[in-house]
């Protein structure tokens, strides 16, 4: 008997302490976040972002985009980490009050062909 109430207590712990752990997905809606809801996104979540925005832009030629249009993501991509697109759009929305409530994703793509044009001139 002593056994069986230990593991269900074992069992309700571990419950208690997933639920806590436990954080709701965030759910960025076909891409359109403000400035202000992209910095309030934790590391993960803007990492998640970015990722999807990448994605998106990758996908571009299967959508009748021609493939040389990506060819300056995909050398930027090899070179830049995405640690570093996630800091540069931050400072990025950061410095810039007009995109604090512009939901557009346009910001974002402009942010990493801005890094792009500048490791180009390196």
């Amino acid at each position: 008997m002593r056994a069986v109430l230990a593991a269900l207590c074992l069992v309700a712990m571990t419950a208690a302490a997933q639920a806590q752990q436990a954080k709701p997905a965030p759910r960025i809606m076909g891409g359109y976040v403000s400035g202000r809801e992209y910095m309030d996104m934790d590391g993960m979540e803007k990492l998640a972002y970015l990722r999807g925005l990448f994605d998106g832009m990758f996908l571009a030629p299967a959508f009748g985009a021609a493939n040389e249009d990506v060819d300056w993501l995909l050398a930027c991509t090899g070179e830049v980490g995405i640690e570093d697109f996630r800091r540069h759009l931050f400072e990025y929305v950061r410095t810039r009050d007009e995109l604090w409530n512009n939901r557009s994703p346009v910001k974002a793509f402009r942010a990493v062909r801005d890094l792009c044009a500048q490791r180009a001139k390196k």
